[in-house]
């Protein structure tokens, strides 16, 4: 039996949602469209809605991979910079 490999993906400081918005706001990532959901699938979640998936029943866009996965090849290719969270609880915003 093969396990998948879980993701790990750089901390941001602050939420996929806002992240998301700036990204957009800027050209830099747009919402997917066509998008169908599993609606079988064990972690679909009807009451709540992804952003990047064009407002799609079944996920939110804080647990979306998808997102989280184009976000950090974006750190990791140098387009975008994050800060994380320091120690102390605060946090920065990364520069575009």
């Amino acid at each position: 039996m093969r396990h998948k490999l879980r993701d790990s993906f750089t901390p941001i400081g602050e939420s996929y949602a806002s992240l998301f918005q700036r990204l957009v706001q800027r050209g830099m990532f747009t919402p997917l469209l066509g998008y169908t959901p599993d609606l079988n699938s064990r972690s679909f979640d009807p009451t709540v809605r992804c952003a990047y998936h064009s407002d799609i029943q079944g996920h939110s866009i804080e647990d979306c991979y998808t997102l989280k996965r184009g976000i950090e090849k974006m750190i990791q290719d140098k387009s975008i910079m994050v800060q994380n969270v320091d120690r102390g609880g605060s946090s920065g915003h990364g520069d575009m």
